[in-house]
């Protein structure tokens, strides 16, 4: 087990990304205003999509598997007519061809018909890595790439709406869809071209765009030859770091309170007997409620829960027949909370 960590915070963000910076960027403006080193986001948005980037602060970033790995809502804008490099709207055009009313109507109809379990492959523009390095930046220096298809899942299709050669619809998906794959594979079913016209993230898991605190760009940098665009970012109404850092601050979510799987508050005789997994023992199965399996990224699926301690917080995996700690968190419970 993974030694515990201790750090003076310990928090989850939800943040309204901008269309524009990537999602490194907006991590970079979070570690500035905060003056802290340990950031990291759970779930890459592209530059041209917008919406609920969740970012993990101090020792939280330690739980960024467990909230990287839920279903994701996108509200989706396909674009068809014109296929382009980078299956999205900014790329160079490929292929155009025209579209009727009927054609678009069509269209929404087979993207309903596309739920359930698909293998398609990503976008060459993508960060899926090939030999150690980002396809993207293979891509760009004109290489032709050819990425596996692998398993993406389109829960649902919902709240569609159909104007002229576009079907705005919310769409929710399994941890590594890519709706650019999608967008591609409705383009090949209808024989059409097709492209991701827009994109904004509604939800993580249980996360919802609507608690997030809004990102917004105050200006464009000047452009650097062979650079990516740049953007000087910021928080509405808070003009100075200060003021931005205590908005960030008060914005912070406790960790205990976002995990995708139960969380069990525990204190007094329950913590006495539970608290040798804060030191790397384990109990057995009985010991703690039976829990539904869940995804992790880079670790296979395991039943999972959480105790909050009134001083730390411990992820328990279910192994054979016993609770084994998977990490540890040196983070106070809510004082109400813990005393209950």
């Amino acid at each position: 087990m993974a030694r515990a960590t201790a750090t003076e915070r310990c928090g989850v963000l939800l943040v309204d990304k901008p269309e524009g910076p990537t999602s490194h960027d907006v991590v970079g403006f979070v570690r500035w205003v905060l003056n802290e080193k340990a950031v990291g986001h759970c779930g890459t948005l592209d530059p041209l999509a917008s919406g609920l980037l969740v970012v993990c602060v101090g020792a939280a970033t330690r739980l960024v598997p467990y909230l990287s790995a839920v279903d994701k809502v996108y509200r989706a804008r396909f674009g068809l007519g014109r296929s382009t490099t980078t299956a999205d709207r900014a790329g160079e055009t490929i292929a155009e061809a025209p579209v009727s009313a009927a054609q678009t109507r069509a269209a929404a109809d087979v993207l309903k018909d596309m739920c359930g379990a698909l293998e398609l492959p990503p976008p060459a523009y993508s960060a899926v890595k090939l030999e150690g390095r980002p396809a993207h930046e293979r891509a760009r220096k004109g290489e032709a790439l050819a990425l596996a298809p692998r398993p993406m899942e389109l829960r649902s299709v919902g709240d569609i709406e159909v104007g002229g050669d576009a079907i705005d619809a919310t769409c929710a998906v399994s941890k590594g869809t890519y709706i650019r794959s999608l967008a591609e594979e409705l383009g090949r079913r209808v024989g059409l071209p097709a492209h991701l016209a827009g994109l904004r993230r509604l939800a993580c898991g249980s996360l919802d765009l609507a608690e997030a605190v809004p990102v917004l760009v105050s200006a464009r940098l000047p452009d650097l030859a062979g650079a990516p665009p740049k953007f000087r970012l910021g928080l509405d109404g808070a003009g100075t770091r200060e003021a931005m850092r205590a908005r960030l601050e008060a914005a912070l979510r406790a960790p205990g309170e976002v995990l995708p799987f139960p969380v069990r508050r525990v204190a007094g005789p329950d913590a006495d007997a539970l608290t040798g997994l804060l030191h790397g023992r384990v109990v057995g199965q009985g010991a703690l409620p039976a829990v539904a399996p869940t995804l992790a990224e880079g670790h296979e699926a395991a039943a999972r829960q959480a105790l909050w301690f009134p001083d730390a917080l411990v992820v328990v995996r279910l192994d054979g027949a016993e609770w084994r700690p998977e990490k540890v968190l040196h983070v106070a419970a809510p004082a109400a909370e813990a005393d209950s």
